[in-house]
């Protein structure tokens, strides 16, 4: 099967994180792949590119030709990326490269993005190419409530995203609308049935194939085992992921006031404001942005991992922690509750009860080593780790959908 893949492997996320192993396994597994940046997207990351070169992934020449994207404000890309049905064929850079995609003769055209601003450039493709355009869902396209409830943590600020939001929500709708109708997109897949549930995908994708993913994402088990500690954990609790308002941080300080340990942090700062927050506080310790090797050592000896994450589609965060031995304490938003609802070191509290996340996490701080140990043992914890401590279970499912189609 040949697949042109189109996606983002410069943004340090987990989406990038599924996007490279999945596109490297699929290779392993006998599929020719190909991968096109949009123009919008490209870094000068060459590194990122000879990696998946060195694992035969085709890198289209294009990502090497155009300009490096230029950084624009929050806003400015905030606004542009959630209104392009109102300019549906402005390619833009894309539109010169779309014409000689032909020549890899692609079977069908994954979209390994959930956002309307890549649909819209793999929507021409797709028709260009007369072939199947399949989707993946990590977060939800949109949803059918006001915003994404940033007022909550934000402030007024906060609810002018909000109401953004709620207005940019139908434009992304209406793009999904057009490629549903337009007989383009033809399948839909998800990381987790998060992003269907707050989408309500379902209603408006009619004659579209669905498909959850039982594995939406994976771990290093290589690296991962090599640090995996479950018993003679340290008292103190650790928080890692993107320093973002959406992931807790602005909650940071005040879990932090009611816990009986230091909050040991890592992750890169985007503002200011947000790195006084941090370093502010007497009981967290702020470590900057650390090799990953660093990282996982210091969570696999930490007792829990502090999560007060608003928005995720399958945390790869709480997915490595579990499987470095460490208990998390979550808020319960659907990604949480989907994935790991019945795993016992997983505890999952109402969003925004910063008191509770504080409470079970000081519960699990004074837990004694054998009564810890033993949920980490349990079987359904053994079963769901072996399942995902491979990205080819990953790719597996990705390319029995993706066959589908042919």
């Amino acid at each position: 099967m040949r697949v042109l893949a189109i996606g983002n492997v410069f943004n340090p996320s987990g989406v990038s994180v599924h996007i490279k192993n999945v596109l490297k396994e699929l290779v392993k597994m006998g599929d020719e792949v190909t991968l096109y940046v949009p123009s919008f997207l490209v870094r000068r990351n060459y590194e990122v590119l000879k990696d998946l070169e060195n694992a035969h992934v085709n890198v289209h020449h294009s990502v090497y030709e155009v300009k490096e994207a230029e950084e624009v404000g929050t806003l400015p890309y905030f606004i542009k990326s959630h209104t392009v049905y109102l300019r549906w064929n402005d390619l833009g850079e894309d539109r010169k490269y779309i014409d000689e995609l032909k020549e890899i003769k692609p079977d069908v055209i994954y979209d390994m993005h959930e956002d309307s601003i890549t649909l819209r450039l793999s929507y021409h493709i797709s028709k260009k190419l007369d072939k199947p355009l399949v989707k993946l869902l990590h977060d939800e396209p949109f949803r059918n409530s006001f915003g994404r409830g940033y007022k909550r943590f934000l402030g007024i600020k906060g609810l002018a995203y909000d109401i953004l939001m709620w207005m940019f929500y139908k434009f992304d709708k209406r793009a999904f609308l057009r490629s549903i109708n337009d007989g383009v997109l033809r399948g839909i897949a998800g990381v987790s049935k998060a992003s269907f549930y707050l989408s309500g995908i379902e209603e408006i994708a009619r004659d579209v194939r669905l498909k959850v993913y039982e594995v939406g994402n994976a771990f290093n088990r290589d690296i991962i085992y090599k640090y995996r500690k479950t018993k003679g954990k340290e008292d103190y609790a650790v928080f890692f992921a993107r320093l973002v308002p959406q992931k807790g941080i602005r909650e940071l300080p005040r879990i932090a006031d009611l816990l009986n340990s230091k909050i040991v942090v890592f992750g890169k700062i985007f503002n200011e404001r947000n790195r006084a927050i941090l370093m502010s506080h007497p009981k967290i310790e702020y470590m900057g942005y650390r090799p990953i090797e660093e990282v996982y050592s210091t969570v696999a000896k930490a007792k829990v991992l502090i999560y007060p994450s608003h928005q995720d589609g399958f945390s790869l965060v709480v997915l490595d922690t579990l499987a470095l031995g460490t208990s998390v304490v979550a808020y319960d938003i659907p990604a949480i509750r989907f994935v790991f609802s019945n795993l016992k070191p997983v505890r999952a509290v109402r969003e925004y009860d910063v008191k509770e996340m504080a409470k079970i996490a000081n519960n699990i701080l004074s837990m004694k080593d054998e009564e810890y140990e033993s949920e980490h043992e349990d079987e359904n914890v053994k079963k769901f780790l072996e399942l995902h401590s491979s990205w080819a279970n990953v790719a597996k499912e990705t390319h029995d959908f993706l066959s589908a189609f042919l």
